[in-house]
């Protein structure tokens, strides 16, 4: 692996900090990212919650392919419980992934059953931010289909929209739904506008082109190619969007989810994560 190392100033730190950028907590070590001046941004370190504060060492950190920050932290009682690097972005690709991970672990993932998976980096990314969580017994079920609330709930969470909705009416059938505000904030924002019938079906599983069609009305890409893609289908009402997933990076012909690709099909939470990680980390 090509490792492209930039000097990076380490800085432990004990009190709280205005941040420009705040992500709802996952559990464990998580991160938030503040933009300095100079062309520089901040990296802090800090624990989601009070009763899981821990003293901590920073180990090691560098920079993959200029894209991804590796920090490795130790945990050491008696040390400060919050920490934040420094970095300059004419040295990277710029927005960056951070992932986490806890020296002399054996398998430090946040999740039981990501180790060795594809997807793994952007699953540890958006774990990492502050932005998923797995379930209780601490599987992520990477394979297993994921909802259109649950999707919706991750990127409510990935762009920062935060306060209360202003939607009275809503939808016919979230009255009493567990993800019912963060439906009715999607729907403010544009993020989604429900079917025909006055529904928004949150339970049903999210498809492929679903998700490409949200991610690109909540994010403004610079594309940079205009590629053919043989496998995507042409004059439907996401054809459009799934080409821009593929042009700005965001889908990739060797990613393997291409190689049955079908846009219709239900997303599996391993290739969402994908999608959601590498569009936070693409400008």
């Amino acid at each position: 692996m090509n490792i492209n190392k930039v000097a990076v100033y380490i800085i432990v730190i004990c009190s709280m900090i205005f941040l420009n950028v705040n992500f709802s907590s996952a559990h464990g070590l998580n991160y938030e990212i503040e933009r300095l001046g100079n062309n520089k941004e901040r990296v802090i370190l800090k624990w989601s919650n009070e009763e899981e504060k821990k003293g901590f060492a920073l180990v090691y950190h560098y920079f993959a392919n200029g894209k991804t920050l590796h920090i490795g932290y130790e945990l050491k009682e008696g040390y400060p419980t919050e920490a934040y690097l420094d970095y300059d972005l004419n040295s990277v690709l710029y927005p960056i992934r951070v992932n986490l991970h806890e020296v002399g672990k054996n398998d430090d993932t946040p999740f039981t059953d990501i180790n060795g998976l594809e997807t793994e980096e952007y699953i540890r990314h958006l774990h990492d931010v502050g932005i998923i969580n797995g379930f209780p017994d601490g599987a992520f079920l990477p394979e297993n289909p994921i909802s259109r609330a649950e999707f919706v709930v991750i990127m409510v969470k990935a762009l920062g929209i935060e306060g209360k909705s202003r939607n009275i009416k809503g939808f016919v059938d979230i009255d009493r739904h567990w993800a019912r505000d963060y439906i009715l904030l999607a729907a403010d924002n544009g993020l989604i506008s429900g079917y025909e019938d006055g529904t928004v079906r949150p339970d049903k599983p999210i498809t492929v082109a679903e998700v490409s069609s949200i991610l690109a009305r909540s994010f403004s890409f610079k594309t940079t190619k205009n590629g053919i893609y043989s496998k995507v289908r042409q004059d439907k009402w996401y054809s459009a969007a799934v080409k821009k997933m593929f042009d700005v990076g965001i889908l990739n012909t060797k990613d393997s989810i291409y190689n049955f690709f079908d846009e219709e099909s239900n997303i599996s939470r391993a290739n969402c994560a994908m999608m959601i990680s590498r569009a936070i980390s693409t400008y």
